[in-house]
């Protein structure tokens, strides 16, 4: 089955705003989010024992881990199953920041963002609070997205949302977590 991409928001939630500090998610409307469907589970990528990846290689979209840094995300895509993971030293676009569960029963578009947003913004919000300085220059540009739910894979149990943090313009070669 393919995974359908739906960019939710052209807005751009920064990590960095006017000041040093990380900017936070805004409001449900300009989140930046990701919708999927189908079932991928492929994991082509080496990982250690720690279970970071340090070989890349095909990545399904239901069996990314925290701390994956991610590429094969693109604006202009609207299907995809699978995501190519890559070591967060070599050249990636995106990161899986958080991964949390969506906690009520009936499918609905509205509910499923404000999910997202319960589930991303705090993560987002502790980010703002630790990250380093040097982190805060290599991030600048990066903004938040989500993978989450749709209609068919929400029938097939699925309830998980992946908060990933990167940019479709920008390359990083470093973890957020480092």
């Amino acid at each position: 089955m393919t995974v359908s991409i739906y960019a939710r928001s052209v807005n751009k939630n920064y990590l960095r705003g006017e000041s040093p500090m990380i900017k936070k998610i805004a409001a449900a409307a300009t989140a930046g989010t990701i919708a999927w469907a189908g079932i991928s589970a492929i994991d082509n990528t080496t990982r250690d024992n720690s279970g970071q990846i340090t070989a890349a290689g095909d990545l399904g979209v239901f069996v990314t881990k925290v701390g994956d840094c991610l590429n094969g995300i693109t604006k202009s895509k609207l299907e995809v199953d699978v995501v190519k993971g890559v070591p967060c030293t070599e050249a990636h676009h995106w990161q899986v920041i958080h991964k949390g569960n969506l906690d009520f029963n009936e499918y609905s578009e509205i509910a499923v963002r404000e999910g997202v947003i319960a589930i991303c913004k705090p993560v987002l919000d502790n980010l703002s609070i630790s990250i380093s300085e040097q982190k805060l220059l290599e991030y600048k540009n990066a903004y938040s997205e989500s993978f989450f739910p749709t209609a068919e894979s929400w029938a097939h149990e699925d309830r998980v949302v992946d908060c990933l943090v990167g940019s479709y313009e920008e390359t990083y070669y470093s973890s957020l977590f480092e």
